[in-house]
């Protein structure tokens, strides 16, 4: 098997059917290319003398990459899935801090920002449910004067999302490098959105279904609204740092010259505490639910009492009638003698049973304990 590396050049078609074409290294086996992740992608925009508009190029090779860095375009860097070798690039073209890059290796950490003379550096968390449990898919942001750096896995989509949509609107490149943050800032708060409307509408298929008698409170019920509680508790812990994130963005000085972007993240932050609020009503709504499963357990439990006591009710007289007649009368004369003979008696009894019970059995099913 014999094994070279070239330039693989991969195409993909977009949502508005238009054919993006990026490059990224890759290994060619056995005739056949391999394409090797991570990969670095990238935005170029550039102002057009002669044609007096902004043109954007994308996907650079590695070296023209670097040229269009030094050069003082706006740039977008896009790095999925980084490897060693792609944090080496990073830290060598923006010498960024030791702290950052131990960042971009780390995985499952608290939102937060840092800032430093010629950079700032976010980090984001995108919402995803798989397999019942919540996942925060972190993002990291890298904003220097006229470069935007993101460090992704490729399965954060509202990052493809926004990067999509900048590569489709060459206009929306004149606000600047901040608005690319905020783009992107946009796009992983909107996430929320959709997981939140999905775990409301569980809760109230579970609230409607025993309402209607539809669903059983057992404890097979219950699971899927612990789930779901637990759900909420992991979404409620990445939005309250983000929201402090984002707050912490609106005062940052780098947005002065950024026009009303300042007001733009005012906006998500706005966002961001309305989502937290609706995350405290469906956790408030599912420890509904739980309470209302435990009153229907407890319901059918009393009801159940009842029927046994309704019912033990019912046969007491003809529990005494017939302890009555079966007593022996002890006497120091003659026994007694009924002048009615034993059939007739047995008749009565037995009538007497069937009348008083039926009796109470119509006296309860009126007053409703039957």
């Amino acid at each position: 098997m014999t094994q070279e590396t070239k330039r693989v050049a991969a195409v993909q078609r977009n949502d508005n059917a238009a054919i993006v074409t990026h490059s990224y290294e890759g290994r060619v086996v056995n005739g056949e290319a391999q394409p090797r992740q991570p990969m670095i992608r990238s935005l170029v925009a550039e102002f057009d003398q002669v044609q007096e508009k902004m043109v954007l190029r994308r996907n650079l090779e590695r070296k023209n990459l670097e040229q269009a860095l030094g050069s003082g375009a706006t740039v977008w860097v896009d790095i999925v899935d980084p490897a060693d070798e792609e944090i080496d690039w990073l830290a060598a073209q923006f010498n960024l801090s030791p702290a950052v890059l131990a960042d971009l290796q780390r995985v499952d950490r608290r939102p937060g920002m840092l800032v430093y003379p010629n950079y700032l550096f976010l980090s984001l968390f995108e919402p995803q449910i798989r397999a019942g449990q919540v996942r925060g898919l972190e993002i990291h942001l890298v904003m220097t004067d006229t470069c935007f750096i993101t460090v992704r896995r490729s399965e954060a989509e509202a990052l493809e999302e926004a990067y999509e949509r900048m590569a489709q609107s060459p206009e929306g490149w004149n606000a600047g490098v901040a608005y690319l943050m905020y783009l992107t800032a946009q796009y992983v708060i909107d996430a929320y959105y959709p997981l939140l409307d999905r775990i409301s509408n569980q809760l109230n298929a579970v609230e409607e279904g025993l309402l209607d008698n539809r669903l059983t409170a057992d404890e097979a019920a219950r699971k899927p609204v612990y789930r779901i509680k637990q759900q909420l508790i992991n979404l409620r812990q990445m939005v309250a740092p983000q929201r402090e994130v984002i707050s912490s963005v609106i005062g940052e000085a780098r947005l002065d010259s950024a026009g009303n972007i300042r007001d733009l993240f005012r906006h998500l932050y706005e966002r961001l505490l309305r989502i937290y609020d609706v995350i405290d009503s469906q956790r408030d709504l599912s420890s509904n639910v739980l309470d209302m499963m435990q009153n229907v357990e407890s319901r059918k439990v009393v009801e159940a009492v009842n029927r046994l006591t309704v019912l033990s009710m019912i046969f007491l007289p003809l529990t005494f009638l017939s302890g009555l007649f079966e007593l022996n009368f002890a006497t120091t004369s003659e026994p007694i003698i009924l002048p009615i003979p034993g059939g007739i008696m047995l008749v009565l009894v037995v009538t007497s049973m069937i009348i008083s019970a039926s009796l109470m059995a119509i006296t309860f099913r009126r007053r409703g304990w039957i």
